[in-house]
């Protein structure tokens, strides 16, 4: 990414100059990596009729042309990964290597549902000899795509591969704390896609966000975020009688059991800690393990914990970057007070990392607390910051109980290696995705979504393409003669 860049709307393929700007900061330094122009209503209004302009001709386009088209932006992806890359990195201060990563998935993502609509097939029903329904899919027409800032270019090709797919034109709302990266690849994206296709429009949620929620040209709202915000956006949207997928926040469990494999079980119980920095909507924040296994595993835990890496996340050999902002850094750090204060007992981390790079930046210790119990703060409220909450259970209805305490039902994790209990656990656990030994691998095809306030709908698979479809029953007599009915 160019520093000192001036970027805002997209609107119809080209950038759009406001009156009003705000800062892009990194995380990692503070520095200012350029200024964003922020939309007011007018810019919403103009971006959604952009979009209906060109839904027009979109709309009509055949599943083949679709399909090529996503293969292009996958392939513009690929053939500059390492841009993309830093780009998502200096806008949110996760490692290069797991932005990498993330582009990566993207470009899956973009191939995946290129490949679900160009074999997609419409549905035939024959009633009986006379009479037979056809059930085909037309797109929605323009839709509005919010996105968080933790992992802006994932969330996207979650959101617009499906959409685009699907037949609709799309106006993104990225979050102001990682707008950049999301203008620049949606700029770059504009070599594979008709102008209006894929607009953007920039500014805060309250604003622009409940704005494109709002706007009545749009047929359909995907969210990810706060539970508090996404709950303010679907109920906009709900005014308009729209669908709305959310995918919201979690508190998510591992449960790990005295016959796991440990040592396979303690470097996942760290990868969605370190990870963003535990800025992951389903890292596993609370880890159960079993009261035979507690102290020795959390022993080792200990010594992981102080054993990683902070700084800087442009470093292939840093593990934990910093937090994207000093609001998030402040929330995380009051967490870490309360849970002192609520007697858990503080076994690394919980300050504030300095030196080099780090005194510019927002850079929080891995925090591991052990003794915590269900009723406390960290160990019910999202955190969204690397820390780590350890839980002791006994039995197999406990470790159950105590996941399923929350509001939240995102993701869980189960390790055993007996089979019939991994399956019980699984089945008996509130989330929409459970993990048995393993943990966020989640591909292309594996459907992705909460229980709870987690969230309401699923991303990464065939079946989004009906969330972004009207679905029409056509249904077809096959005589021709007059019935005997009066």
């Amino acid at each position: 990414m160019e520093r000192n860049q001036e970027l805002g709307p997209i609107i119809s393929g080209a950038i759009v100059r406001t009156e009003n700007t705000f800062k892009a900061i990194s995380p990692a330094d503070g520095s200012e990596l350029g200024r964003v122009f922020v939309c007011g209503e007018a810019e919403v209004d103009a971006a959604v009729r952009s979009s209906e302009t060109a839904f027009v001709s979109w709309g009509k386009s055949t599943f083949g042309e679709r399909a090529d088209r996503l293969d292009q932006i996958a392939d513009i992806l690929k053939g500059d990964l390492d841009w993309f890359a830093e780009n998502e990195t200096l806008d949110t201060g996760k490692g290069i290597g797991e932005s990498r990563l993330h582009v990566n998935n993207c470009i899956n993502m973009y191939r995946y549902f290129a490949s679900v609509i160009r074999t997609h097939e419409d549905t035939f029903i024959r009633y009986d000899s006379g009479s037979a329904s056809i059930v085909v899919r037309e797109p929605l027409g323009v839709v509005g795509l919010i996105l968080p800032w933790n992992a802006p270019s994932m969330l996207l090709s979650w959101k617009l591969a499906p959409a685009l797919a699907a037949g609709n034109c799309a106006v993104v709302k990225p979050a102001s704390a990682a707008s950049m990266v999301i203008i620049n690849m949606a700029l770059r994206f504009q070599e594979a896609l008709p102008p209006g296709v894929l607009n953007v429009v920039t500014g805060s949620g309250e604003t622009v966000g409940n704005a494109l929620a709002g706007h009545p040209g749009i047929r359909k709202i995907s969210f990810t975020g706060s539970s508090a915000a996404g709950s303010a956006v679907g109920a906009i949207a709900g005014r308009n009688i729209i669908p709305v997928t959310l995918e919201l926040g979690g508190k998510s469990a591992s449960v790990i059991f005295e016959d796991a494999n440990l040592d396979r079980a303690l470097q996942y119980a760290i990868l969605p800690i370190a990870s963003s920095a535990g800025q992951i909507c389903v890292s596993s924040s609370r880890l159960l393990v079993q009261d035979s296994i507690y102290d020795a595993f959390t022993k080792r835990l200990k010594a992981k914990f102080d054993g990683l890496r902070v700084g800087d996340p442009m470093d292939l050999e840093t593990q934990v970057g910093p937090v994207i902002d000093k609001t998030q850094f402040d929330k995380v750090m009051g967490y870490i007070d309360g849970g002192i204060a609520a007697g858990a007992k503080l076994l690394s981390g919980g300050k504030r990392v300095t030196g080099g790079i780090c005194d510019k930046g927002f850079y929080i210790a891995p925090t591991l607390f052990g003794g915590v119990t269900p009723d406390m703060a960290i160990a019910g409220e999202e955190i969204f910051g690397p820390v780590l909450s350890v839980l002791r259970f006994s039995t197999e209805e406990d470790a159950v109980r105590i996941a399923n305490g929350t509001q939240y039902g995102l993701g869980a994790a189960v390790w055993t290696k007996d089979i019939y209990r991994a399956m019980r656990v699984s089945h008996a656990l509130e989330a929409g995705t459970v993990w048995v030994n393993d943990y966020l691998d989640n591909g292309a095809g594996s459907p992705f979504g909460g229980y709870k306030k987690s969230g309401v709908g699923r991303e990464l698979n065939k079946i989004v393409i009906d969330y972004y479809s009207n679905i029409k029953n056509i249904s077809v007599a096959n005589v021709d003669e007059a019935p005997p009915i009066f």
